[in-house]
């Protein structure tokens, strides 16, 4: 893969300015206010800590794994990454209603994009 991002060095470009904007910045924005305000108890700070340093790392390593070439990498940061999600998930446990049903279906299409990034990293190795 490294071979074929020295060739196209913007489309690499491209694509992590998308990602960190998309997923780094809005999707954690978005996650985090969706969080506190569907939350029936909101958890606490060390589980909040805990979802922050999994999705942050995750990212991380999808971005350092896709510069570097390196699958395993970009595994490890999306196996991180997916446990910031199910965090995220487990902390707006309470009664499923409303905006909540949206919020887990956002959840889930985050996840889903992460393997369908994850999938298209192995076919280009």
């Amino acid at each position: 893969m490294a071979a074929a991002v020295a060739h196209r060095p913007m489309q690499l470009v491209v694509w992590m300015s998308a990602y960190l904007v998309l997923i780094v910045g809005i999707a954690q924005i978005v996650f985090g206010a969706g969080q506190a305000w569907l939350s029936e108890r909101p958890p606490s700070n060390y589980w909040i800590a805990g979802e922050w340093i999994a999705l942050n790392l995750g990212n991380g390593g999808v971005i350092a794994g896709t510069l570097l070439g390196s699958f395993g990498m970009i595994l490890t940061g999306t196996a991180l990454f997916a446990t910031g999600i199910g965090l995220l998930l487990l902390g707006t446990r309470g009664p499923v209603r409303g905006w909540l049903i949206g919020y887990r279906i956002l959840l889930g299409l985050v996840f889903a994009s992460s393997l369908v990034g994850l999938a298209l990293s192995a076919t280009n190795r």
